[in-house]
């Protein structure tokens, strides 16, 4: 099915492409709509008018309901003292309060990864799906407040050739030369947090951990 594109579309699947795994019905219509019933309703729509034009697909995965994320836990730089990783992993764990649910996803096609670059297809790791979601709505928070760090998110896929056998980031904002690390905890113990800090003191790199 041909489909004439819109700006909205261009850029919400340039997003899908290039800086999210996935994204749920409701990050997508606050994002690209008006977050309402009347605007989920108008997402749906026109995403149902992209899946027919095999350019985004929907999957069905067992996820948590997203966090209120409006800030990291902890954010570090070279030159700062070492975090407290016990209390930064007892943050990360206590704010889990639901179980899992069944949850539709939309994920870019691997047309739509042809056409616009970048990647798509269904999830590999479906059981991640909790993961890439809050990753998706970290970048959708800074694309909201900070707009101009949008372009220079890079997701784990996009760097995976710059650091074959080396543990990966969830993202990277990339200015210029300067990197900066982006890790979502979920519900990481107090040993987890410690390898993600003492992985970029050795690079040298700041991080938030959201």
């Amino acid at each position: 099915m041909a489909i004439s594109l819109t700006d909205r579309d261009r850029e919400m699947l340039s997003t899908m492409t290039h800086h999210v795994r996935a994204l749920t019905l409701e990050q997508i219509a606050r994002t690209w709509w008006e977050n309402s019933c009347s605007g989920q309703g108008a997402a749906l729509s026109r995403l149902s008018r992209l899946e027919k034009a095999n350019l985004v697909q929907t999957q069905l995965v067992m996820a948590h309901s997203e966090l209120p994320l409006s800030a990291p836990v902890c954010t570090w730089a070279p030159g700062d003292t070492q975090p407290p990783f016990g209390a930064i992993a007892y943050r990360l764990q206590r704010r889990w309060t639901d179980g899992v649910r069944r949850t539709r996803i939309f994920v870019a096609t691997v047309k739509a990864a042809h056409q616009f670059g970048g990647f798509g297809g269904r999830l590999k790791r479906p059981l991640q799906a909790t993961h890439d979601l809050h990753v998706s709505a970290i970048f959708l928070f800074c694309r909201e407040r900070f707009m101009a760090s949008a372009p220079g998110w890079l997701l784990e896929d996009a760097i995976i050739h710059e650091r074959r056998g080396d543990k990966l980031p969830d993202a990277v904002v990339r200015h210029g030369a300067s990197d900066l690390v982006i890790e979502f905890g979920g519900a990481y113990r107090e040993d987890r947090v410690a390898r993600v800090h003492e992985d970029c003191a050795q690079r040298g790199l700041p991080y938030e951990l959201w």
